[in-house]
């Protein structure tokens, strides 16, 4: 099998001239899309802070136990499969393609998990279930589940499910739990090694990948509101996940420590936090979801702030069609931006 490293090799260069061409030509395709650049979430708050998930970036998601990370993951992949309807790669090394079936059924058909394990069904509940589960058959994902996850397996089957099924966007539960093709080496080396082999992964397909991590102890150490939440630093082998992931984010569930207030006196129950910690060029802040603890589902709550979205705000930037007419006509770019 031919090595990333080798498919990635380009010797090649470009003038200056070829890569404004480009930015422009992507600058002009952002504006013209009505929603945000990336894949949407399905948050629109989280869509307007970190653009979607964009094609060839590694989003990196930690959390510690039961805070609902692997809630969050699954909620957007029911949002991308069900809205948006774009083929999804789930690569599933802590539990059972099964398991997460039934917690996909429990957050589509708002039926508790445990229900769903232990058989134990009410009349409304079997019947939500007949109605929508037609719809979860046909949605586009795929599943892969492997303990100890071989990197070159999951690189053969996502260049497969690109090419043969036309996935999107690929997400990986555990980065910790992939295997580097049984080479010796300290957690650290291995960490470094995958996150380089999933950014040249993501860039040679050209599809986003979003990746869970586990985070350290650390944070049940630590005392009071404050010290509770997540930090970089709390990543396993923090320095190269910091290094190589184009965006990081945290998920927090105060209520699960006993927070139950902000400092600003907003109401914490039933709340997961998303807190971006690195957004590439873009800028950090942290938004406040609903959760459901028993179905598992992260939802967008009705009493979100409102902000002006990501589309409008690029139409607002390219409402001047002199300006823009000039800029097209400076760099050649008729051809390439017909306006």
């Amino acid at each position: 099998m031919t090595s990333l490293n080798e498919m990635m090799s380009d010797n090649s260069y470009i003038d200056m001239r070829e890569m404004l061409k480009d930015c422009i030509s992507n600058l002009q395709e952002r504006t013209a899309k009505t929603g945000v650049p990336g894949i949407p979430t399905g948050f629109k708050p989280l869509d307007n802070l970190i653009g979607g998930f964009e094609k060839g970036k590694v989003y990196v998601i930690g959390g510690r136990p039961c805070m609902g990370k692997e809630e969050f993951m699954l909620s957007m992949i029911k949002n991308i499969i069900m809205k948006t309807k774009l083929p999804v790669l789930l690569f599933s090394t802590n539990h059972l393609k099964s398991d997460y079936v039934q917690r996909l059924l429990a957050m589509y058909c708002d039926i508790p998990v445990m229900h769903l394990f232990q058989g134990n069904m009410e009349i409304q509940e079997w019947k939500r279930l007949d109605k929508r589960i037609g719809e979860l058959a046909d949605a586009p994902l795929y599943m892969h589940d492997s303990l100890d996850l071989p990197l070159n397996e999951l690189v053969d089957t996502a260049r497969n499910c690109i090419r043969e099924r036309y996935v999107r966007i690929i997400f990986i539960d555990c980065l910790q739990m992939i295997d580097f093709v049984k080479e010796d080496g300290n957690p650290s080396d291995r960490v470094a090694k995958v996150m380089l082999s999933l950014k040249q992964l993501a860039r040679l397909t050209n599809v986003p990948i979003i990746v869970g991590s586990m985070l350290s102890r650390g944070v049940e150490y630590r005392d009071g509101p404050e010290g509770k939440r997540p930090q970089l630093m709390d990543l396993m082998n923090s320095s190269f996940i910091e290094g190589l992931a184009d965006v990081i984010m945290m998920v927090h569930r105060p209520e699960y420590y006993h927070i139950y207030q902000d400092d600003i006196g907003r109401d914490l129950h039933r709340k997961i936090e998303i807190i971006v910690k690195k957004n590439a060029l873009k800028p950090l802040n942290s938004i406040f979801l609903g959760f459901h603890e028993k179905t598992g589902v992260v939802y967008l709550r009705e009493n979100t702030r409102k902000s002006t979205s990501y589309s409008a705000r690029l139409k607002d930037l390219s409402s001047n069609n002199e300006a823009l007419e000039k800029l097209i006509t400076t760099l050649d770019l008729e051809e390439v931006l017909p306006y």
